[in-house]
């Protein structure tokens, strides 16, 4: 045989070789594991009430989605979290549905720049407006604020959004001054002498008027009975009737007409559907449902048959698929697109 020869039967050899060498390897299962899916929540500012609820909702479906891994970003609140969100900076948060709606449809504070990057996923918790002031301080109605401290909320919050709407509505916007203190800075702020009131936008009961009234008593405003003589409730559709009972709070001896707003839980539309149904199912679900309740009580409104209350935007298809299949009817103009 000659050297040439003897040469191409050896690397016809090898091949061989390494091709028997390769096969059992390539087909050794990867020890990679599954991907793991990152998300972002957002929240809103520490100890308040959406920091809260993204905190409870980030650790249970971390824990019971498998494969995601979700992370809680502190910030100014609702309106910070639709713009962030819309943009991409987060995949998911917790935002008032009027702020959802004004955002989407591109109306109000967001006038002609529409957020159509957001979609729904369903309701949360009923926000109420709190109006607080302590019962000794002689202010007894809306007009009674004219001339006034009020803590109103930090810019970028839903707290400081509705406020604006309610009181400008009502002609005293300008007419009080306005303290940036959100929650429980602005209960702080009222039981120090630094606000004559405040308004407060969170579940009942709220933990912030509680710690005011244990103070002194406190008197709830109504705010609701002259917002009636404006224009208020047909220019913003999604506020709701809310009666706060006697005895809710410590000095509060009547029943209180107040605003009710649902928070909502929002995504990104570019958020996978099959892993938002698995987050929907999951969250909303027997279990799910109970951790909530163990983080607020206000969880208890954070259920199927409720969760397209205040919902006025397209749902996200992953969530629409958990809702159809549970047999609850999608009006036209929130269905997925």
């Amino acid at each position: 045989m000659s050297i040439k020869s003897t040469a191409r039967l050896f690397a016809s050899i090898m091949l061989i070789l390494g091709l028997l060498v390769a096969g059992p390897l390539s087909s050794t299962p990867s020890t990679a594991g599954p991907r793991l899916d990152r998300l972002t929540i957002l929240g809103g500012p520490p100890g308040g009430v959406f920091g809260i609820f993204a905190t409870g909702l980030g650790t249970f479906l971390s824990r019971a989605v498998p494969n995601l891994d979700v992370s809680v970003a502190a910030t100014g609140g609702s309106v910070e979290n639709v713009r962030r969100v819309n943009a991409g900076d987060a995949e998911m948060g917790i935002a008032f549905t009027s702020d959802v709606h004004e955002s989407y449809y591109g109306l109000e504070g967001f006038k002609g720049n529409p957020h159509t990057n957001l979609r729904t996923i369903g309701m949360m918790f009923l926000g109420i407006a709190h109006v607080i002031t302590f019962r000794d301080s002689g202010i007894r109605t809306v007009e009674d604020l004219v001339g006034k401290r009020v803590a109103v909320g930090t810019p970028g919050s839903g707290t400081f959004a509705t406020a604006e709407r309610v009181f400008r509505s009502l002609g005293i916007w300008d007419r009080i001054t306005r303290v940036p203190l959100l929650g429980a800075a602005a209960g702080g702020a009222m039981g120090d002498g630094r606000v004559d009131a405040f308004f407060w936008t969170g579940p009942y009961p709220d933990r912030v008027t509680i710690e005011a009234a244990v103070t002194r008593p406190v008197h709830f405003i109504d705010a609701y009975t002259p917002l009636g003589r404006t224009d208020f409730h047909r220019v913003f559709p999604y506020y709701a009737r809310y009666i706060i009972p006697a005895g809710s709070y410590a000095g509060v001896t009547e029943n209180t007409a107040s605003l009710g707003v649902p928070a909502l839980w929002f995504v990104n539309k570019d958020v996978p559907a099959p892993l938002v149904q698995r987050m929907v199912e999951a969250a909303y679900g027997r279990e799910g449902h109970g951790h909530m309740l163990r983080v607020h009580s206000a969880s208890a409104d954070m259920t199927s048959l409720k969760a397209l209350q205040g919902v006025t935007i397209p749902l996200h298809r992953g969530a629409e698929a958990v809702w159809v299949s549970k047999g609850i009817e999608i009006p036209e103009r929130i269905r997925a697109r």
